[in-house]
């Protein structure tokens, strides 16, 4: 599930943030990969879960059980959060509701993260160009990976809620369709594809939706909460690309193994709360689920999530990856080296923004690393490989900037922004000038871009059009209410 402190109104446009993040970053470019991956190399059992951290991990006061009194405060829920995948004995993380703190938690484990995708591992994670931060590349054996995609589906308004206040199953269907449904369709979309070449695929996600699994006749018979059937349209829609519940898998009775994560309580939960699994491990591709569980309040006392998490025990045969020139990182500081993680081509070049070669270096073994100095470089953009990279000084800021100084009523607002810190969810608001982060506007995504330009108007999300008066606009790293940079004054005018 999904919530703030902001009133319901708010919350409603801070679960829709997700839906648009998500088909956002979908439409940065193709999704794919450049030559098949290869089947290879021994069986590997790996663990995989998922879990929602409310709020970055850091919002859930252990002693009340309650919000912070002070937003981002309580650090020391984030070691409980960490004893919870250790618990689970963890390989592969997928978080959801992350908040910037992926990296956080990765490093408390002592682990490796991707902040655009919000997966974490004990084996080193490659994020493909060409993926555009929907998946990454999990090194399970030396020169072998799974792919791993996270995602976390709108939550207002919520499907079981609605039947418990009288909907029949046709308000839940058309609610599902469109609320979740074209959410769960766009984001998986190169998933199918990675497992036709071979490639173990996996989706941990907090899909804010029952399964069609669970809500069967035998379990209509068996709860007095589940009225009729449904055939929850987003899992379905999962199903149908090929995607398997592990859970389900591994205890296909849901009225024996009903698999309960939402909730264990929070500060969110409903007075009159319902309780269903709605978070999952799915996967696809070459593989076999052999245990499944739920991860809770009985492995870690005090519990620091309103989610159970599920952690699922499967034997894959891991791919050889397609070719590829990874950076590992996309914004890197001048006089800091640009690193290359490479499979499979015979050389990786840099070249600056209009396409000149500034290096290259022989690849002379089928994987490895390479590194390209940067002290002589200016600022800009560069590629490797294709993929891109932008340099920037060390003590350059994040900036935001409007294009203009004065909009009228209803006119769209260009952004253009620079050195953003390229999380999977960061997203540039219009505000009241002198408005707290909470107050936020009208607003859209950056598709986890570095530096770009885009225009809040009537097609994005929140409040259109503005009313006259004087707004800046700020950018909020990875769905969170702290900002990392605020644009000059504007005006709207009549």
């Amino acid at each position: 599930m999904d919530g703030c402190r902001a009133p319901p109104s708010v919350a409603t446009m801070r679960a829709r943030r997700i839906l648009a993040g998500a088909l956002a970053a979908l439409a940065l470019g193709t999704v794919g990969v450049a030559q098949p991956a290869q089947a290879g190399g021994h069986p590997s059992r790996i663990k995989v879960m998922t879990l929602n951290v409310f709020y970055g991990g850091d919002e859930l006061d252990l002693a009340t059980g309650d919000f912070c009194a002070e937003p981002d405060a309580c650090t020391e829920t984030l070691t409980e959060v960490k004893r919870v995948i250790q618990a689970a004995g963890a390989d592969i993380v997928g978080i959801q509701e992350p908040e910037r703190n992926t990296s956080r938690i990765a490093r408390l484990l002592g682990w490796y993260s991707s902040d655009r995708a919000h997966v974490m591992s004990r084996f080193p994670i490659i994020d493909p160009p060409d993926s555009d931060g929907l998946y990454v590349f999990v090194e399970v054996a030396p020169g072998r990976v799974v792919a791993v995609a996270n995602m976390h589906l709108p939550s207002d308004p919520y499907g079981p809620y609605l039947v418990r206040d009288g909907g029949t199953r046709s308000d839940v269907l058309k609610l599902e369709r469109d609320t979740r449904l074209a959410a769960a369709k766009s984001a998986v979309k190169p998933l199918p594809k990675l497992a036709r070449q071979g490639i173990p695929v996996f989706l941990t996600g907090d899909f804010n939706s029952p399964s069609h699994l669970d809500w069967t006749q035998a379990v209509d018979d068996a709860r007095d909460d589940v009225p009729f059937a449904v055939d929850w349209p987003a899992s379905h829609a999962l199903a149908d690309a090929g995607l398997k519940d592990t859970f389900r898998e591994a205890h296909p009775n849901p009225v024996k193994d009903p698999g309960f994560t939402w909730t264990p309580g929070g500060p969110e939960s409903d007075p009159h709360e319902v309780y269903d699994r709605i978070d999952w491990v799915l996967r696809a591709g070459p593989g076999h689920t052999v245990a499944s569980r739920v991860v809770g309040e009985r492995d870690v006392d005090p519990y620091p999530t309103d989610h159970r998490g599920v952690v699922s025990t499967v034997d894959v045969t891991p791919a050889v990856p397609p070719v590829l020139a990874a950076p590992r990182e996309r914004n890197v500081d001048l006089g800091d080296p640009i690193v290359v993680d490479y499979h499979g081509t015979d050389a990786v070049t840099l070249r600056d923004d209009a396409g000149r070669l500034i290096a290259r270096q022989a690849t002379p073994r089928q994987d490895g690393t390479v590194r390209f100095a940067t002290r002589d470089l200016k600022r800009g953009r560069y590629t490797v490989n294709g993929a891109p990279v932008w340099l920037y000084p060390r003590d350059e800021p994040v900036r935001v900037a409007t294009t203009k100084t004065s909009y009228r009523t209803g006119e769209k607002i260009a952004v253009d922004f620079s050195n953003a810190p390229g999380m999977g969810l960061d997203w540039i608001s219009v505000f009241r000038a002198g408005d707290g982060n909470d107050a936020y506007l009208a607003y859209a995504y950056t598709g986890s871009l570095i530096e770009g330009r885009l225009s809040i108007g009537p097609d994005g999300i929140g409040d259109w059009p503005l009313p006259p008066g004087r707004y800046v606009v700020r950018l909020l790293p990875d769905d969170g209410l702290r900002s990392v940079a605020e644009s000059k004054p504007f005006t709207v005018r009549k």
